[in-house]
């Protein structure tokens, strides 16, 4: 079907954990100050951001082949009453990821033109 909604991961580092979770590696927006004063005091320039079961579930899911409407059905099948409303609850973790600029949303028909697979 035309113009489905297709939420899918920007290109960054992640790795998929035993756990079966997700950890992203997400770069710290820095200022010159900010940098110099990280450089000073050794601090890290990226964020962990360790995903619950859901949301890496989610995360999987977001990789371009699926619609939201798949999505949402995989996650209701999968996480049955702990996620309903499905619907609701997809979307707003989808507009989260999109908030913290690691999701972009496209239509469907627009192929991504880079690897989307975890970083090894």
């Amino acid at each position: 079907m035309e113009n489905e909604i297709i939420p899918i991961r920007v290109e960054i580092e992640w790795r998929h954990l035993e756990s079966g979770n997700v950890i992203i590696f997400q770069k710290k927006k820095l200022s010159r100050i900010e940098e110099k004063i990280a450089n000073i005091l050794n601090a890290p320039k990226k964020v962990k951001r360790e995903l619950d079961e859901m949301n890496s579930k989610l995360w999987l899911l977001m990789d371009g082949s699926n619609t939201l409407l798949e999505i949402v059905n995989e996650m209701e099948n999968t996480f049955t009453e702990q996620i309903i409303p499905a619907n609701e609850r997809v979307v707003k973790s989808i507009g989260n990821f999109v908030n913290l600029g690691l999701v972009r949303i496209v239509k469907s028909g627009i192929v991504p033109d880079r690897d989307i697979k975890s970083i090894e």
